[in-house]
């Protein structure tokens, strides 16, 4: 085996196992705009927004939510969404690294946001592909999955929902 390949397979085995697990992994610094928009600024100084839109309840009815989910202990529903540099297509290219961060940067701010809205529930979908950046549905689904399940907290469970044809994930109180 080559030197290469034992390089490329140790940098394999690092990033798979940190798949899902922050604890190890230093979050960006957030600032608060207002009650539902909050940013920060990546390793490259891009500016990474975060917001939180209250759903209608016509928008909530249209979601197909796993009966497992408890919605009698949620009072309000909200989409996450973020952008970099003003542009929601999450197309922005980086490392394995510099995502996870950004992603424990979310959760952090999802653990703030909570501190106001404890029993609301938090939809996260992937949205405006680019297929012509190589960018396809569902691409970043299960590292959502795998991260979120890992780092929530105790009273607190996530569940695959579908909107309007589009798979999501739900962030919800027990």
């Amino acid at each position: 085996m080559s030197k290469n390949t034992i390089k490329l397979l140790t940098l394999l085995n690092e990033n798979l196992l940190e798949i899902g697990d922050l604890k190890n992994i230093e979050s960006y610094s957030i600032s608060k705009d207002t009650k539902l928009k909050y940013h920060f600024i990546s390793e490259d100084e891009d500016r990474v927004d975060v917001n939180f839109t209250l759903l209608t309840p016509l928008e909530v009815s249209r979601i197909d939510i796993p009966s497992i989910i408890n919605i009698g202990k949620i009072d309000y529903y909200f989409n996450l969404g973020y952008s970099i540099k003003g542009i929601s297509s999450q197309a922005k290219k980086s490392n394995i690294s510099e995502l996870l961060k950004i992603i424990k940067t979310i959760l952090k701010i999802v653990e703030d946001f909570k501190k106001t809205y404890s029993n609301s529930a938090i939809l996260i979908f992937e949205e405006n592909k680019d297929e012509t950046l190589g960018i396809t549905k569902g691409q970043k689904s299960p590292l959502y999955q795998s991260v979120v399940n890992q780092n929530l907290p105790t009273n607190h469970t996530s569940k695959n929902v579908i909107y309007n044809g589009v798979e999501g994930l739900i962030i919800t109180p027990k």
